[in-house]
Formats: C-alpha cells, sequence, structure tokens
C-alpha cells in the first residue's frame, strides 16, 4: 500500500509540475499576470521561462524518471518535499510579513493550498516508504 501511495504521490507532482513547464513556456505573460507579476522586457520572458518552465519541466522529468524506475521514488519524493517545503515555507514568511493575504490574487491563495498539500503529500509518502 505505502509503494501504491507513493507511486500516486510522484505521478501527481510530476503532472502538477509539468501543468506549471507547459503554462509558463506556452504564455510566459499571462502565468506572470496570474501571479500578480509584470514582465517589462523579453528578459523577463526569459526569467519565467527558465524559472518556471525550466524548472518545473526538470522536476518532472524527474518524476518521470522515477515512475519509470530509473531512480528511485524516494528520490523524486525528497526533491518534491524540498520545491513544495520551500515553496510554502516562502509563502508563510511572506504572509507573516504582509500581515495578511490583502492583495493577494486568487492563483497566489489557490498556490498555499497546492504547496502545503504537495509538501505533506510528499514529505507522508516519504515516511511510509519502506526504505532503500
Amino acid at each position: 500500500m505505502a509503494q501504491l501511495f507513493a507511486t500516486a504521490v510522484v505521478a501527481l507532482c510530476g503532472l502538477f509540475f509539468l501543468l506549471t513547464t507547459w503554462s509558463s513556456a506556452a504564455a510566459p505573460a499571462e502565468f506572470a499576470d496570474k501571479l500578480g507579476l509584470a514582465i517589462a522586457s523579453p528578459g523577463g520572458v526569459n526569467e519565467i521561462r527558465a524559472q518556471y518552465a525550466g524548472f518545473f519541466a526538470a522536476a518532472a522529468l524527474l518524476c518521470a524518471a522515477a515512475l519509470a524506475g530509473w531512480v528511485s521514488r524516494s528520490t523524486a519524493l525528497a526533491v518534491a518535499a524540498v520545491i513544495f517545503g520551500g515553496l510554502i515555507g516562502g509563502r508563510l514568511v511572506s504572509l507573516a510579513l504582509d500581515g495578511g493575504m490583502a492583495g493577494y490574487g486568487p492563483t497566489i491563495r489557490a498556490l498555499y493550498a497546492i504547496d502545503a498539500l504537495g509538501f505533506a503529500l510528499a514529505t507522508a509518502a516519504l515516511l511510509v516508504r519502506p526504505s532503500g
């Protein structure tokens, strides 16, 4: 059962990473706008594609490699836990510094739940998975 849970979490994380890759690469200006960011020059488009599409493509490929058996699922889960943990950690610090969510758009608000869930699932899958 733990193995099936780990596989499902790796697949779910991989799909989220792939969706982020696709949406940021295909329409960087729209992606940035949903995050409350403005692109001021072609360099901004480059950064959206590098920081979001490139980074999340690498994470999606790692999840695919884990599902194919080329790397361990534990490796993919640890990377997912680090990614989502870093994101939710940064969001919580920002929430404290900003004194709440006033001014946060719907995408940012949704990302609090997505990042917390991703971190919780990846961590839980790591903890219940047999080592090795």
